[in-house]
């Protein structure tokens, strides 16, 4: 290259003129298309000076003024050659360097369906410091038109990555990701997906496709009372367990009720398995137990045999819930409480006695066997023969059986013997029969003399206090 002022062959790679010291300007490289503009050009302009020169040759004009008017021309030409390359080079500069061109040049694209050619321009304008989100799903959107998976995934999990996202956008960036998830079944990344988001509203919104490890209703630790332990997970699916120290699987208890937890040491292993088959994080939690049990109830009437009538007395603390059975078998809530002096049977019986605690726990059982024989020649059977005999008398009844015309039928249960008035009697008790075989009773009692067999009514008043009534 040889300096254009004094014509000094210039090294390569020279800024400047050893020789006068004229700044050297190198053109820069630019595109394929700008290039042959340029090269349209002066093939242009040499087309033009050919022309010139010929006509020039025909004129015979003096050899300076020729020579003058060429070096004008050609003066003129390198100066077109400088502001055309000028121009295309800072329009080529501008277009690399502008993200409104790229997007506008990928938009084109996209609407052309060149989605491989708007995804470079989308890049480009990444590059050149886009930041507006939209610029990035519209990237994703071309992978996806374009079947690129991985590409549409990656630019999604970039979106939101980002931290440039509002709450639509990124509802919007993990609902595309999911669903792309879901249709090769890969539930397994999304649940992993979901346990690292920390938004609450998007984690709600897909909790169905979650396996989150079960809940426990009891932290672990030490109780004095049985616990029901609860299990709960955040979906459909099912919970299985062990309690015996090995992990939990789908060959495990499944959980469907509250465990019971009572007296002793529990290691309780648990695991959430969602309708997609994706497996929770195991929980383990351990409990101890010791329940205190309630005392037995004192019952003040001793076991032993008795020949006249007795109540059956427990000395109860206040708040206390004393629960009995007469079979010997153990109190429970749904056996007959305890509320005042029991009249002992006739005959063998054998009670048991136990305080019931809210929550349940059974307390010590108090166990008491009596036998009680009346001495008198009265039997039972000859008692009950006498009360039907007195209904019959007073019209009560129309005959033995207890048939009452059209007020039906009525019988008299035996309940127990009972000392009144200082004198032993069997209490009955009136039962009215329906049509259907249903009995109840009408709140009306006997009572025979256990000695000479005379049948009176039985009266109470507002405390439970008995009396001996003639009938008339």
């Amino acid at each position: 290259m040889n300096c254009p002022k004094c014509g000094t062959k210039i090294e390569e790679g020279s800024l400047y003129c050893t020789a006068c010291g004229e700044d050297i300007h190198i053109v820069p490289d630019f595109e394929s298309e700008v290039e042959q503009s340029m090269q349209d050009t002066l093939e242009q302009i040499a087309e033009e000076l050919q022309d010139t020169a010929g006509k020039t040759e025909t004129r015979k004009d003096p050899p300076k003024l020729k020579k003058s008017y060429m070096g004008w021309i050609i003066g003129i030409f390198f100066l077109v050659i400088i502001i055309l390359t000028g121009v295309l080079v800072g329009a080529w500069y501008h277009m690399e360097h502008s993200v409104e061109y790229q997007l506008s040049r990928a938009a084109q694209c996209v609407g052309a369906q060149k989605y491989e050619q708007a995804a470079e321009y989308y890049l480009r304008a990444k590059e050149l410091g886009s930041r507006d989100p939209e610029t990035g799903f519209a990237l994703a959107d071309c992978y996806y038109a374009m079947d690129n998976v991985g590409g549409y995934e990656s630019q999604l999990l970039e979106l939101i990555d980002s931290g440039l996202l509002d709450q639509k956008q990124l509802e919007r960036a993990y609902a595309g990701l999911i669903q792309s998830y879901r249709t090769r079944n890969d539930y397994q990344t999304i649940d992993s997906l979901l346990n690292s988001c920390d938004n609450e509203t998007i984690r709600s919104s897909y909790q169905n496709l979650q396996a989150k490890a079960p809940e426990f209703g009891f932290e672990e630790g030490y109780y004095q009372e049985i616990i029901p332990l609860k299990l709960s997970s955040n979906t459909a699916g099912t919970i299985y367990y062990t309690m015996d120290g090995s992990e939990p699987d789908e060959n495990s208890t499944v959980y469907t009720a509250p465990i019971f937890l009572d007296n002793g040491e529990y290691t309780v292993k648990a695991v959430f398995v969602n309708q997609y088959g994706l497996v929770s994080d195991v929980v383990t939690k351990k409990y101890r137990i010791e329940i205190q049990i309630p005392i037995a109830p004192d019952v003040e009437t001793v076991s032993g045999e008795y020949s006249s009538p007795t109540m059956i007395r427990v000395n109860c603390e206040e708040g206390e819930a004393v629960y009995y059975t007469m079979d010997g078998t153990v109190p429970t809530e749904k056996s007959t409480r305890y509320t005042g002096p029991i009249p002992m049977p006739l005959g063998n019986s054998n009670y048991s006695f136990a305080i019931i605690e809210e929550d349940g726990i059974v307390g010590e059982v108090t166990q008491r066997s009596y036998s009680l024989q009346l001495r008198t020649d009265i039997s039972l059977d000859m008692a009950t023969v006498t009360v039907y005999s007195e209904m019959l008398r007073i019209g009560r009844i129309q005959n033995p059986e207890g048939y009452a015309g059209e007020n039906g039928i009525y019988q008299y249960q035996f309940q127990y013997p009972m000392t009144v008035e200082e004198e032993d009697y069997y209490i009955f008790a009136e039962l009215h029969v329906d049509e259907s075989g249903g009995s109840i009773r009408t709140g009306s009692y006997y009572a025979v003399q256990a000695y000479n067999c005379t049948c009176y009514k039985l009266v109470a008043d507002e405390y439970n206090n008995y009396s001996i009534a003639e009938i008339p």
